[in-house]
């Protein structure tokens, strides 16, 4: 017998990982009757708003890459927990925000309509993940689905460590700073990662007891006024070399410094208006929706490449939804 006839994960860790998502997870919730059907992760939406980011004329030259290298483009934005959909919000949990920017005009990477005019950023409100690998994910999730996470943690005690800094208390979604966490490229032979930095903050303006506090603070701080995040691109400074294939390990600022190359800007705005919180759950994200010069680096992007589509799919075709990647924004 081949050693890695027992394990999946050393078999096809891309597969593997996109079957425990989807095949097991995501249709084990479809069959106990969740509907609609949601993401595999970050399932409870805390809010959908419309924007722009606007590129910075004096930007570095060396940070022009695909996307990059564009002067504007209108955005939507969802922010998400990774979290069940009913879950109080005072039960801490990682928090994200996937981007969807359209008038794109270099083809992407993307498995479904590659042509399209659009190119996904996916962020998390910690900068780290709590994994290494691609193959570490897929056995991580392997353990967990099968009720044995403690033999994971066992031999990685890093990983708890992780997580559990990761549960940290956001006092509203516009008020986190979030990071791509994996590396991407940006041009030919140069990796960065992305931080998206908030410039507003203050307390929740959300009851205390809200089981929804971090939607409540959004709808109100939208309602009342326009918010805006400075989008950051972190290179390593010359000479050094950074890990691209080890996700728990932190790049840090006096390694990899911080440069601002744009501001995401959201205009005040009802996000109860009639469809909005519907059109931003309908829309599905991707690492892999990016130009070549802005492709996803490392063993995890190589899972999440098979994993996101798939799940993907099998959402839209149970909630009898289009699966087809907007043109135009709404």
């Amino acid at each position: 017998m081949d050693e890695n006839d027992d394990d999946p994960c050393r078999t096809d860790y891309v597969e593997h990982t996109r079957h425990l998502f989807v095949d097991v997870a995501q249709q084990r919730a479809i069959a106990t009757g969740q509907r609609p059907v949601r993401r595999a992760v970050f399932r409870k939406t805390y809010g959908v708003a419309g924007g722009t980011i606007v590129l910075d004329p004096n930007r570095p030259t060396e940070l022009r890459a695909g996307i990059f290298a564009g002067d504007r483009y209108t955005l939507w934005l969802r922010f998400s927990g990774d979290v069940a959909p009913d879950a109080d919000d005072a039960d801490n949990g990682t928090i994200g925000v996937a981007i969807k920017l359209f008038g794109v005009t270099s083809p992407t990477l993307a498995e479904i309509d590659p042509a399209a005019p659009t190119a996904d950023l996916i962020l998390q409100n910690h900068d780290v993940f709590f994994v290494d690998t691609g193959y570490d994910m897929c056995a991580f999730t392997d353990l967990a689905i099968k009720g044995r996470i403690e033999e994971w943690f066992r031999d990685h005690p890093d990983t708890r460590q992780i997580l559990a800094d990761m549960a940290k208390r956001e006092e509203s979604v516009l008020a986190a700073t979030y990071w791509s966490v994996l590396p991407y490229a940006c041009g030919a032979g140069r990796a960065v990662k992305y931080r998206l930095r908030p410039l507003q903050g203050g307390p929740s303006e959300a009851p205390v007891a809200d089981r929804n506090r971090l939607s409540t603070d959004f709808a109100a701080r939208l309602g009342a006024g326009p918010a805006a995040f400075a989008f950051e691109i972190q290179s390593p400074a010359a000479g050094k070399s950074l890990p691209i294939d080890q996700a728990t390990f932190r790049w840090n600022e006096a390694d990899a410094p911080f440069v601002t190359v744009a501001t995401v800007e959201i205009p005040q705005q009802d996000v109860h208006r009639e469809g909005q919180e519907v059109y931003g759950d309908t829309l599905a994200f991707s690492p892999w929706r990016a130009p070549e010069a802005n492709r996803p680096l490392g063993s995890i992007a190589e899972s999440r490449r098979r994993a996101y589509p798939s799940s993907s799919s099998l959402r839209h075709h149970v909630n009898g939804t289009p699966e087809a990647e907007p043109h135009a924004p709404r």
